[in-house]
């Protein structure tokens, strides 16, 4: 059996993992810092008796955790990666895939799922695949192949999230910006499809090559083949100069096909071949030309109901849903709708009146609260309109009047708030956990006011133990003092 490495410059989180790892039936070893592992992988090696899975920390004395990973995954015979973080960002996040990670863990974790973890890759290790991380006998530290570089990368600001559903898509992008595989991103009008695309391109190998974009649902049909292929002087009426398609110009790096699911499907066809081969023939044109591209596409449909339909190739859907990434809507993202206000408020408070803002407590219940049909986009508008109308430096409850449903009942308190959930659509998870979640945050934020910030006794105040409390504050996007 493979050993546990755990390294964390917090003895007390060794200590949970340690005994985590006892209950998984794994042997453990413990490091400090990034040197300390790597004197322990030297000693102990990754062969069949050696480290087999490494629980990572990001922040650690001297090197960061990322910087060691990017060691670790870049040698043969490397051991599985988890990185753990309390910086749960995209950022992070996607470098850590990026860098070979087996998975990211945000702290506070769930220790089942670590230990599910210990099980899968320690106690009982699948084979992993060739070029994977694992695939060899060779230790980190030993003399072979150099460690892999990675650039760094600007990523997208927008892109904003700590839920476990938006850390899934962090992973994936990560994962998938490693590879050439064609990307197909999925989730209603609304959910930072676009974003995610750029997301993808900005961390792979074509970062530096253009990042060109295509609504298909915004050209119109007969123009379509012109847009993506191009044309040649004299091909149609109005062409009167040569002019490269959308493939062409996108050469060397990645083409974005949003709303790919409004192509027409007698147009499918000639998007299927080109994908395929490789090059584009120009309307008018009488010789192929060769295209290195890598392709993403999104949609806000059913694909696969629209192949069922017959509206949609199926051979064109499984060519492009190589690699599906699916978005969550707003709804599904708990935490994130406050975290997402403040980044908008901080964000277009600037652009718009040249100073700082901040977001009232009294109208965090009324955002909570609101189903949020139009997704970030439609947050973003609200937190624009109300900055534009606003006269103080902090958005209340009255300042999203005329912009949320529920704000017309703010001046009623809670049961105004009550009373708006009731009147208004039913919110995905019910109108019952859309009021728990309306007061959670306020109440929780009114514990750690009385307690000056105090966790232990804001948990008392409570009635819950403090790493309940950490765990909720995390998922409702609240800081600690």
């Amino acid at each position: 059996m493979r050993k546990v490495l755990i390294v964390d410059d917090e003895s007390s989180i060794r200590f949970v993992l340690a005994r985590t790892c006892e209950r998984a039936g794994a042997s453990w070893e413990e490091a400090g810092s990034a040197e300390e592992a790597r004197e322990k992988l030297r000693a102990l090696g990754t062969g069949r008796e050696g480290v087999g899975l490494v629980l990572l920390d990001v922040r650690l004395p001297g090197d960061d955790g990322l910087k060691l990973l990017g060691e670790i995954s870049g040698r043969a015979g490397s051991p599985f990666v988890v990185v753990m973080t309390a910086e749960d960002t995209m950022r992070t996040a996607v470098e850590a895939m990026k860098r070979g990670a087996a998975d990211y863990l945000g702290k506070p974790f769930d220790l089942a799922r670590v230990e599910r973890l210990v099980r899968d890759l320690a106690v009982a290790p699948r084979e992993p695949a060739e070029g994977e991380p694992g695939g060899g006998q060779e230790a980190p530290g030993d003399a072979g192949a150099e460690p892999r570089r990675y650039r760094e990368v600007a990523l997208p600001e927008t892109l904003v999230g700590r839920s476990t559903a938006m850390v899934e898509v962090y992973k994936e992008v990560g994962r998938v910006a490693r590879t050439e595989m064609t990307v197909l991103l999925q989730g209603e009008s609304g959910t930072g499809k676009e974003l995610v695309a750029r997301a993808v391109h900005a961390n792979s190998t074509r970062a530096k090559g253009p990042f060109i974009t295509v609504n298909m649902a915004a050209i119109p049909r007969d123009l379509i083949e012109s847009e993506l292929y191009g044309h040649e002087k004299g091909s149609f009426t109005g062409a009167v100069e040569r002019r490269p398609g959308k493939f062409e110009l996108a050469s060397g790096g990645t083409l974005f096909l949003d709303e790919i699911g409004e192509m027409p499907i007698e147009l499918q066809a000639k998007l299927l071949r080109v994908l395929q081969e490789r090059e584009v023939d120009r309307v008018g044109g009488n010789r192929p030309l060769p295209v290195d591209v890598r392709i993403v596409a999104a949609t806000n449909a059913d694909l696969a109901r629209t192949v069922e339909e017959g509206r949609f190739r199926r051979d064109l859907y499984y060519r492009l849903a190589v690699v599906p990434i699916r978005l969550p809507p707003l709804r599904e993202r708990e935490g994130d709708v406050l975290l997402l206000a403040r980044h908008f408020i901080a964000r277009y408070g600037e652009q718009l009146k040249g100073r700082a803002f901040t977001l009232g407590k009294d109208a965090e219940p009324l955002l909570l609260a609101h189903p949020w049909p139009g997704n970030v986009r439609e947050l973003q508008n609200v937190i624009q309109r109300a900055l534009l109308k606003l006269n103080g430096t902090r958005i209340s409850a009255n300042d999203l009047v005329g912009l949320l449903p529920a704000a017309a009942h703010a001046e009623r308190g809670l049961h105004g708030l009550v009373e708006a959930l009731l009147d208004a659509p039913p919110p995905e998870h019910g109108r019952y956990q859309a009021g728990l979640a309306a007061v959670e945050s306020p109440l929780i934020a009114a514990a750690l006011n009385r307690t000056k910030g105090n966790q232990l006794r804001a948990a008392e105040l409570l009635g819950m133990n403090r790493n309940t409390l950490r765990e909720r504050m995390r998922a409702l996007g609240m800081k600690a003092r």
